[in-house]
């Protein structure tokens, strides 16, 4: 009885499983259909890490011309989230040591819609969601100044809400290791912000 509830309660391990198995025998449409699942989730990973609009978009594609070329080679009793979020943190990482120096200006002057979701003026919210967004984006901007893991780390488990267990299996390290890129990375940015930004030093952020 008891192994009977525990298959019914238990979550798939791929609820997309359905999917990637069209896609592995070649089904254009099911692939479609994969990418627009995955599509804003992987374009806010690789702008939170790269905190470029432009440098997102180009990564946001290279993972997905990489997710069309591996799939066929997905091993389905792994965590597909887990292996395309560890494309997207790599591609940005790699983009990162290849384009040392570049411009922002880009950053939220072009829908910045797509990837933090600010609500229209007419939105009753909108004056506490854009307070909220504008503490974000600082974050993001001062998680430019962190080394590409500290940066992975901090994205995935402060910015995008993951665990740290998937946190861990997506940058394959150790619990122990995130905890240090979290610890480093959390120190710099409350440092940062008490030195530049007080005004959410004291008012947000105790």
């Amino acid at each position: 009885m008891q192994q009977r509830i525990t298959n019914e309660t238990e979550e798939p391990l791929n609820p997309d499983a359905d999917l990637i198995d069209k896609c592995q025998q070649g089904d254009e449409k099911a692939f479609q259909e994969l990418v627009e699942r995955y599509r804003t989730r992987v374009a806010s990973i690789a702008y939170q890490v790269l905190g470029n609009y432009e440098d997102a978009r180009d990564v946001a594609q290279e993972v997905f011309i990489k997710l069309y070329r591996g799939i066929g080679g997905f091993d389905p009793h792994k965590k597909f989230f887990t292996w395309l979020y560890r494309l997207t943190v790599n591609a940005s990482i790699d983009y990162l040591r290849a384009k040392k120096r570049r411009s922002y200006e880009n950053s939220l002057d072009e829908h910045p819609d797509l990837f933090l979701g600010i609500p229209s003026p007419e939105s009753e919210i909108a004056s506490q969601e854009f307070e909220r967004q504008e503490l974000r984006q600082l974050f993001i901007d001062l998680a430019e100044k962190l080394n590409p893991k500290q940066r992975a780390a901090f994205v995935l488990c402060d910015l995008q809400g993951f665990t740290a267990d998937e946190v861990a299996e997506i940058l394959e390290c150790p619990k122990v290791t995130l905890r240090w890129y979290l610890h480093e990375a959390r120190k710099r940015i409350r440092t940062a912000i008490a030195k530049n930004h007080p005004e959410y030093w004291r008012g947000k952020l105790k």
